[in-house]
């Protein structure tokens, strides 16, 4: 008889593996063997159990309620609160928020080179302790100089909540389902983002002293989190055999010139980065001022719209993961970039009203580009983290994003002259064309870095090893006495 798992992780993530049949029952309450459980947990998953290891679920957790306080400041409550409270003029504040982003761009490579050394666990409660200092100080802020400073020491803070993040993902997860889970984590990102204004907004109606004490109480709420679940991660991915995987224990950080060597080995990952959040950024700023000014729409209109984008990018996030892991990378970067770079060239054209009204037009246009872009992002994220191995995972990925900010930075600059050059349908060419320009090299531009083509074809000829996954007639493969199964880290432990 074969040995019999302990799978008593977290009873309620079976929950999202279809309950109601009888195997998903026979799971929950324990009756069938463990390779079952296994096999009845990998099919059709839309909620991966590993996503609830306490570890990465808490990190994903803190970046969501991290994203809905930067949100909620950003978005809803600094720009009103320095107007009408503080009396500063709109420059000022304008000037603090472009401090915040800055200094968040320029410390994410140094913040991603700590969470390689220290963990994510440190950098994180030093980020949200640094994060409730700044937001004290945001509420006795008086003047233009403080409200500037406490703004740039929320973008010291907030530097590295990302890296730890995608390091988490990188560390915690198997490479065959990376994409799915960089889907959860803009899913996060996409809740706190988008929920920080709208619960903001309806506590600022009252006061704007209650609102900076509920961002206050989710910093803290999102250290309590890290606390008590973040905990330094398993090893068990390098016994998996992620082929980037290094035996560097934690606190083993790579060193600069080495650092630089693999930086040089993904520079043609840099264009597509820049490119792209250059095209986003070039757009957005003037979208909000083409619906009010072009379509006369009005502010509660401009929302619908932005919810509509939101909605397309949710309905396909999580399938797009699915389809990435199992299907490969390239056509759905390619096909998702044309699809967006297309969509947004042909917006111009259906404003001539032949189809829909310019204001119908536009609701379908946001909704398309939404579930392209939903397309979009796992598949590009999984090209970025397979590029880079895993003891500098953080490192890198601070200095991605770190390009990508700079082509943010840049994109509004561009985009305004454009509309003033060339008039408001131009920035929608403008964008098109850029990522459609980025989807073009993408057929061509490797979407794996050296290191993984070279594992891959030593990989060809080489029988699989026997670590305790069902075989394709029902039975179980042998398992060596250390195998690693594909649910640990989840709180059992494989019997042998």
């Amino acid at each position: 008889m074969p040995p019999r798992a302990d799978y008593s992780f977290v009873t309620w993530a079976r929950l999202a593996e279809y309950p109601w049949t009888r195997q998903g029952l026979d799971c929950l309450r324990g009756a069938t063997r463990g390779v079952t459980c296994v096999r009845t947990l990998s099919r059709r998953r839309w909620l991966e159990p590993a996503l609830f290891q306490p570890f990465l679920l808490g990190t994903l957790i803190s970046l969501g309620l991290s994203e809905f306080v930067r949100g909620a400041l950003i978005l809803s409550l600094l720009p009103t609160y320095g107007r009408t409270v503080l009396g500063f003029a709109v420059e000022s504040t304008a000037l603090a928020l472009s401090v915040h982003y800055l200094v968040d761009t320029l410390l994410r490579t140094v913040a991603g080179w700590w969470v390689d050394r220290l963990g994510q666990r440190v950098n994180l409660l030093i980020g949200f302790a640094i994060a409730m200092t700044a937001m004290l100080w945001l509420m006795r802020a008086r003047s233009v100089l403080a409200l500037v400073l406490a703004m740039g020491l929320l973008g010291v803070a907030a530097a590295p909540v990302w890296p730890a993040a995608v390091s988490a993902i990188s560390w915690t997860t198997p490479k065959a389902s990376r994409a799915t889970f960089m889907g959860y984590l803009y899913l996060f990102w996409l809740a706190g983002s988008g929920l920080g204004p709208m619960v903001i907004n309806l506590l600022a109606g009252g006061t704007y002293r209650a609102a900076f004490w509920v961002l206050l109480a989710i910093e803290a709420a999102a250290f309590g989190i890290v606390f008590v679940w973040v905990k330094p991660p398993p090893t068990a991915l390098q016994k998996r055999g992620d082929p980037l995987a290094s035996a560097a224990p934690l606190g083993a950080a790579v060193r600069w010139p080495e650092l630089w060597k693999q930086i040089k080995s993904v520079a043609y990952l840099f264009p597509g980065m820049f490119a792209q959040t250059f095209a986003v950024s070039s757009l957005l700023p003037n979208f909000s001022l083409y619906v009010r000014s072009v379509l006369a729409a009005s502010g509660a209109v401009y929302s619908a719209i932005l919810a509509t984008l939101g909605a397309g990018v949710i309905s396909l996030l999580i399938p797009a993961g699915h389809w990435v892991d199992r299907r490969g990378k390239r056509p759905f970067l390619v096909s998702g970039l044309w699809t967006v770079g297309v969509v947004l060239g042909l917006y111009p054209l259906g404003m001539r009203g032949h189809l829909l009204t310019p204001l119908g037009w536009t609701f379908a246009t946001v909704a398309v580009l939404g579930m392209a872009y939903a397309i979009v992002l796992p598949a590009w994220n999984a090209v970025l983290d397979g590029s880079i191995a895993v003891k500098s995972k953080a490192t890198l990925w601070g200095v991605f994003m770190t390009v990508e900010g700079l082509g943010s930075a840049c994109g509004p600059v561009v985009g305004g002259w454009v509309w003033e050059h060339f008039g408001p349908l131009a920035s929608f060419w403008l964008s098109g064309g850029v990522v459609a320009t980025v989807g073009l090299a993408y057929l061509f531009l490797p979407v794996e870095s050296a290191d993984m083509q070279a594992h891959k074809k030593s990989q060809k000829n080489t029988p699989p090893s026997r670590t305790g996954w069902p075989s394709r007639d029902g039975g179980v493969q042998e398992a060596a006495p250390t195998a690693i199964t594909p649910l640990d880290g989840l709180g059992g432990k494989q019997k042998t």
